[in-house]
């Protein structure tokens, strides 16, 4: 036996106590005195008694009580040959089988179960084993089981999945497992084909010290060919009044031999479109670029094929073309403005494609009502505000979520009467001669100069303001960048559902030098996405990702659909219910395709799709060496295969570790409660006893 903290065994000097209590004799005596006697001198008297121990059974219970007590305070367990012995040599055995979608790969899957079944028919009849299903994540079946059946059936009804290789997870579960067993010998059995990208996602995990990792690799020495369709880009236009979408699909060769005329389909709502043929060289990518297609109001599904070869799963890319990403602005200049004031405005917009911009032109007096139809954004270009009804149509649009962005240049002026939409008064310009102004402060933060915050993404404060006007901030403004004077460059204020930005400057090169600058391009993007609330959809998603519905108004609201009682349909064609409670509105893509997700009580003609790929880092088949895997694990490594041979080694496990197991100390606590109750009881027996003598 042994002690975690056999320091508290110096506590034994206290057993004196119990000793002391039952030595100390405490004679009550009765003083008569005799009056005759006081004057009589007093002569010392000296009595001897022997002192004696009278009730051995209470000071045995209070003694052993003391012991106990600093028994359990110094943490005993027994060694680890007694836990051996009872045990005798029998395994904790955790079978980790790699299900990644890089295990459909030339036969690897099969030769994979085939091994598994092979340890599990070499288990001994005392032996424990778990079997652990990983890709990304992992799962395991009955833990610690002697049932064979089960651990064969759990083998059997396997299957790949979509994920990609994570070896982090799986090792975590397998880790729990041996910490918790008692038993003396732990064997771990890796059965994957090792690939190196998984690898960091298993750094921090330690088996226990003794245990024996077995990797077993099923792939073979053939060279790796593997031709993957590794993306899709959109090219958008706006022709004729209706949207237009160019895929651009890259296609990337992973093998040491060129590959050609390699076919590439493209098919839109399970339609084929398109067959375009490509060379690959070796270790290389191509683009291929497909002919526009339109799009309509509603989202349509679309996949980029190529043909077959051993790995199948990533030769296929699904995706989900939203319209919508055409943002239309209106852009009103003063009736004295020429083609050039708006020039650098019209061409920056132009160049724009994630998202277009469908740029419309038009003048302060010729500006009507119906011009704001199918409009997101107008810009007060160096203009004023126009009057009568169509003053009113421009305030209700920005009241109803529409943007305005107001560039105050020479021509500039905002009459009493006009539409309350500024965020201040502005007064005459403002002359910087020489170097002129730049931007001073920055509010870095809003998410249209979020853009330049990271390093190297752009610098808009080398731009030089030589004239701008001064602006008095309004109650419910708010300053988003200011130049070096103090003076407000850009403001926003909100009004109702919309929103209204004033620059203080002009957006080309008449009173500053921004529009030569690179930033312009994103600058001016990013002021009028914002005024559109534009968000950008999302194509694709990763197998495995959680997608929260609940932050997805705008996608559901496009589909028809509210949160509440919603119902996805997998690509497999399982349902799963959207419930209501504490995992609300989240769903698991955990399968490669497009799933769709529709209202529970209704069938939706459009539901919402959401198409869903692999992770192309699996595609890249280079491996690692198992036993180097094997070995960051700690343990004894059996190389090659499963060796069902053992040497009966009994287990070395750590003195805390086999204190933690035992809790002896607890059940001493238990036993030195029980004395100090029976001693109370002895104690109160024996006063009374002595009571009634007297």
């Amino acid at each position: 036996m042994g002690f975690l903290a056999p320091l508290f065994f110096l506590g034994l000097a206290t057993l004196a106590v119990p000793v002391l209590i039952h030595m100390i004799q405490r004679e009550r005596k009765e003083v008569v005195e005799f009056p005759s006697l006081m004057f009589i001198r007093k002569i010392p008297f000296h009595s001897f008694r022997r002192q004696r121990i009278r009730n051995w059974f209470l000071l045995l219970l209070r003694c052993a009580a003391v012991v106990l007590l600093l028994g359990a305070f110094a943490r005993p367990f027994f060694s680890a040959g007694s836990l051996a012995a009872v045990t005798s040599t029998a395994r904790e055995v955790v079978i980790l089988l790699d299900r990644s979608y890089s295990m459909v790969y030339d036969g690897r899957w099969d030769r994979a179960r085939d091994a598994a079944r092979d340890v599990i028919n070499g288990l001994d009849a005392e032996d424990q084993a778990t079997v652990i299903l990983f890709d990304s994540g992992a799962q395991e079946g009955p833990r610690s089981t002697t049932d064979r059946a089960s651990l064969l059936g759990l083998v059997e009804d396997a299957e790949t999945g979509s994920g990609a290789t994570r070896y982090g997870p799986a090792m975590k579960l397998a880790e729990g497992i041996f910490d918790n067993s008692t038993l003396p010998e732990l064997e771990a059995v890796l059965i994957s084909d090792f690939q190196r990208t998984g690898v960091e996602s298993a750094l921090g995990v330690r088996f226990p010290e003794g245990t024996t990792v077995t990797p077993i690799s099923v792939t073979t020495e053939a060279p790796v060919e593997n031709v993957s369709v590794a993306g899709v880009l959109f090219e958008r236009e706006y022709f004729s009044g209706r949207e237009r979408v160019s895929v651009v699909a890259r296609v990337t060769n992973r093998g040491e031999d060129p590959v050609s005329a390699i076919n590439l389909s493209l098919a839109i709502e399970g339609r084929d479109v398109e067959t375009v043929t490509t060379d690959l060289p070796s270790n290389g990518s191509a683009t291929v670029n497909f002919a526009p297609v339109t799009v309509g109001e509603r989202p349509v599904t679309g996949t980029v094929r190529t043909d077959g070869d051993r790995l199948p799963t990533d030769d296929v890319f699904h995706f989900v073309i939203s319209p919508g990403q055409v943002v239309s602005v209106l852009v009103i200049g003063n009736d004295r403005s020429g083609p050039e004031d708006a020039l650098y405005l019209r061409r920056a917009l132009g160049i724009g494609s994630s998202p277009a911009f469908d740029v419309a032109t038009s003048t302060v007096t010729s500006f009507r009502a119906q011009d704001l139809m199918d409009r997101q954004v107008v810009v007060l270009n160096d203009a004023g505000p126009p009057t009568g009804q169509a003053a009113v149509a421009l305030q209700g649009f920005v009241e109803n979520g529409g943007g305005l962005l107001v560039v105050a240049g020479e021509r500039s002026e905002w009459p009493t009467g006009a539409p309350d939409l500024l965020p201040g008064s502005f007064d005459r310009p403002v002359d910087r001669a020489g170097r002129g102004a730049g931007l001073g402060f920055i509010d870095y933060s809003h998410p249209v100069f979020e853009l330049f915050s990271a390093p190297r993404s752009g610098d808009v404060t080398t731009a030089r303001f030589f004239r701008y006007r001064p602006i008095e901030v309004g109650e419910s403004a708010s300053v988003i960048a200011r130049f070096d004077d103090g003076n407000p460059a850009l403001l926003e204020r909100r009004v109702d559902r919309g929103r209204v930005f004033f620059w203080a400057s002009t957006l080309n090169n008449f009173w500053n030098d921004l529009a030569l600058k690179p930033v312009y391009l994103p600058f001016v993007h990013r002021l009028i996405e914002y005024l559109a609330d534009y968000s950008p959809s999302q194509p694709w998603v990763v197998a495995g990702q959680v997608l929260n519905l609940a932050e997805q108004d705008g996608l559901l609201a496009d589909a028809g659909l509210s949160e509440a009682d919603l119902v996805a349909i997998s690509p497999s064609g399982d349902r799963i219910p959207i419930s209501e409670g504490i995992r609300s509105g989240f769903l698991t893509m955990r399968e490669q395709g497009v799933y769709e997700v529709h209202d529970a009580t209704t069938t939706s003609e459009f539901p919402l799709t959401l198409a869903v790929n692999v992770d192309l880092a699996e595609s890249d088949l280079a491996t690692v060496d198992p036993e180097e895997l094997a070995s960051s694990l700690t343990g004894r490594v059996v190389g090659g295969q499963v060796d069902a041979s053992h040497d009966g080694k009994a287990r070395v496990f750590a003195s805390e570790d086999l204190e933690q197991r035992q809790g002896i100390w607890w059940y001493l606590l238990i036993v030195v409660f029980m004395l100090f109750v029976a001693e109370t009881v002895v104690s109160n027996r024996l006063s009374r006893t002595a009571l009634n003598a007297d």
